[in-house]
């Protein structure tokens, strides 16, 4: 079983609906700043899954930013 963060951000990534993809990558990005939070100060075990989260949040803005209609 895929954690939430990974599942929205899994419905994030996915979204082709730019009306329907801020809200997708909010929710998302709220819920990898959720676990990052929870990791924080647990050592050096948990720095793989900080790394996925990081790169995560870096992929949800290059998504979102992409799919955004021309100004």
């Amino acid at each position: 079983m895929s954690p939430e963060w990974e599942n929205l951000y899994d419905k994030a990534m996915h979204e082709q609906d730019a009306g329907q993809l801020a809200e997708a990558c909010e929710h998302a990005r709220h819920a990898i700043n959720d676990r990052v939070t929870a990791l924080a100060g647990q050592g050096l075990a948990l720095e793989e899954e900080r790394e996925r989260l990081y790169e995560a949040l870096r992929a949800l803005l290059i998504h979102e930013h992409n799919l955004q209609p021309p100004s």
